[in-house]
């Protein structure tokens, strides 16, 4: 079973195990994971977002249903996801910014 990257359009074989929902970090991109899912027996990747925590760096997954405007938690605190499209492909990322 395979799925294609949505990044580099490389076909990423499935490791044994897999279940709908497990995420899978793409191997020919830096730093790119994919949130795998099954319908109906097809085997399909998305993007899986990810932000780092202002404070410890720590890098953060976002739920699959995430939007501007959430709060995440991380290190006791609070931060708002915003979104901006950034670099030449207009590529979607969400950044974090503190809330009191």
């Amino acid at each position: 079973m395979t799925v294609r990257c949505l990044d580099c359009g490389e076909e990423i074989e499935l490791p044994p195990g897999v279940t709908s929902g497990d995420l899978l970090d793409c191997p020919n991109c830096a730093g790119h994971t994919l949130r795998i899912r099954e319908k109906d027996g097809q085997w399909s990747a998305t993007l899986a977002y990810r932000v780092s925590c202002p404070a410890c760096d720590a890098v953060l997954t976002l739920p699959e249903d995430a939007k501007a405007g959430d709060l995440i938690e991380c290190c006791g605190r609070k931060y708002r996801l915003t979104f901006v499209n950034s670099g030449p492909t207009l590529r979607k990322r969400f950044r974090t910014s503190y809330v009191a």
